[in-house]
């Protein structure tokens, strides 16, 4: 099999571009369209319920400032 041309390569990673952005657009408006559920709502909250996980204590808004601060100091 022959690898693709530059060209080739270009107008591909184009055509990928262009169906990202529809297939993200349809998948918006699948979401818009559809209809807001109670029940599905509960039945997710349950599962949150029920994984025993200990419940958080704070935002995460000093985590989030640490990882923000060590970026800040390496230059990225």
């Amino acid at each position: 099999m022959n690898s693709p041309t530059r060209e080739e390569q270009k107008r591909l990673i184009r055509q990928w571009e262009i169906t990202g952005r529809d297939l993200e657009r349809l998948r918006r408006e699948a979401l818009r369209d559809m209809p807001y559920r109670w029940t599905d709502v509960d039945a997710l909250l349950e599962i949150g319920d029920r994984a025993g996980c200990a419940p958080r204590r704070t935002s995460g808004l000093v985590e989030m400032q640490r990882v923000f601060m060590r970026a800040a100091r390496s230059g990225t």
